[in-house]
């Protein structure tokens, strides 16, 4: 473990405050560790929304338990972590790292590469910085990151949250003192005794009530209640999803009581537009992204998309009943065995992605929409599914891990 005075920062960019700005070097007296000094949690992962928003919410609940924690996130310059963590008001710095499955010879010697040089910075943030605890999210940079903190003596913990891991985190689980699971399927995978099923964490947000949704927003007040569905693809949208909308929009548009929200990605955003034309502005919503998920779902009756792990957390955070469509290429069919779990438990229907026409889709979605009762019971089959707990039992863990009980309980030393 890391102790002593601290050595200077010479690396990394730092987005939130400025895309110049550096982690600022701490100093500190060897062998004091003052009850007013900042608890120190470096948090990495991203590529996608799902490797990102776990971390986002993990901080939040260690903000809420202790606020003399400083959480600060590590990811790269093109994942979407770029963009979302300087939105949530953190520190964010960017170090080298690119992936590997499956890749020819000159992508994997430039893996090698980036891996070299995201360590060697990743050492030297660490350094300047001196984390109590890195915690790992998900996505190939958490690789030379927690590589790092290994070398350093540096505690880690994971947060896995598919019921088949990714490729990174089985690589570095065997460097991780907890493994925190979204789906106790996953505990197969890893070390054993490292395991623990929270579920996955979700933000604030995604527990509160949903108060004032169509608040300041004509499109979402004036939809009909019973009609509404939210229809998005991830981060990136879902090509498959998109084509199915704007293949057959007369089809969509047929009920008068339906009024679709959807989120296309960028790639899709002017087909899908120039499908539904402008005629109908009440009925359609089209955009390349939806920044307030948390309102979006609340004002949905119905959602349509794919079964990331986050997705599905937050569909169950708020009791939603969802048609999935799972990405057929993501890893190990992961999101296919997250979609099961959810149809088994009545929370969901499923369509094969090679089955999603326009036809069939929007058969299912009427089928459901036809029978309220049935929509309420999905709702509370996936409210049951639902693990609200799950931010504040990881932040529970990981400060009782190094030390730090929450603020008015005494501190656990390991």
């Amino acid at each position: 473990m890391l102790n002593g005075a601290a050595a200077p920062s010479t690396c990394g960019g730092v987005a939130g405050t400025g895309p110049d700005r550096r982690f600022r070097t701490v100093t500190t007296n060897p062998g004091q560790n003052s009850s007013a000094d900042p608890v120190r949690i470096l948090i990495t992962g991203g590529g996608t929304g799902g490797h990102v928003y776990p971390g986002l919410a993990v901080a939040e609940a260690l903000l809420a338990l202790a606020p003399r924690v400083e959480p600060r996130f590590v990811g790269t310059r093109k994942g979407l972590e770029a963009i979302l963590v300087p939105r949530a008001g953190h520190r964010f710095v960017t170090v080298p790292a690119s992936g590997v499955r499956g890749l020819g010879g000159w992508a994997r010697l430039l893996f090698l590469v980036n891996f070299l040089a995201g360590f060697l910075r990743s050492l030297a943030l660490i350094l300047a910085w001196r984390p109590a605890v890195v915690l790992g999210t998900g996505g190939y940079v958490i690789a030379p990151v927690m590589a790092a903190a290994r070398v350093l003596g540096v505690r880690c913990v994971l947060q896995e949250q598919n019921a088949v891991p990714g490729s990174a985190n089985r690589l570095v689980a065997r460097w991780a003192e907890r493994i925190f699971l979204g789906f106790g399927a996953a505990a197969g995978y890893f070390p054993e005794g490292r395991t623990v099923v929270t579920g996955n964490p979700v933000r604030a947000a995604f527990g509160a009530p949903a108060i004032g949704v169509g608040e300041g927003d004509e499109f979402l007040a004036n939809a009909p209640a019973g009609g509404r569905v939210l229809v998005f693809g991830g981060s990136g949208g879902a090509r498959t999803l998109n084509r199915a909308l704007d293949g057959r929009p007369g089809l969509w548009l047929g009920n008068p009581e339906r009024t679709l929200w959807i989120q296309t990605g960028r790639s899709d955003l002017a087909e899908v537009e120039a499908a539904f034309g402008k005629a109908t502005p009440g009925r359609v919503r089209i955009v390349p992204y939806i920044q307030d998920m948390a309102r979006a779902l609340a004002w949905a009756d119905l959602v349509v998309s794919r079964s990331g792990a986050m997705t599905l957390a937050e569909l169950q955070a708020l009791g939603k009943p969802a048609i999935l469509v799972p990405f057929p290429h993501a890893t190990d069919d992961h999101q296919l065995h997250n979609a099961e779990d959810c149809a088994r438990a009545g929370a969901a229907l499923v369509i094969p992605d090679d089955r999603c026409t326009p036809e069939t889709l929007c058969a299912a979605v009427d089928e459901l929409l036809s029978d309220p009762g049935r929509l309420a019971a999905m709702g509370r089959a996936a409210q049951g599914l639902s693990r609200p707990e799950a931010a504040r039992e990881i932040a529970r863990e990981i400060l009782t891990l190094i030390g730090h009980g929450p603020e008015g309980e005494s501190p656990v030393v390991p």
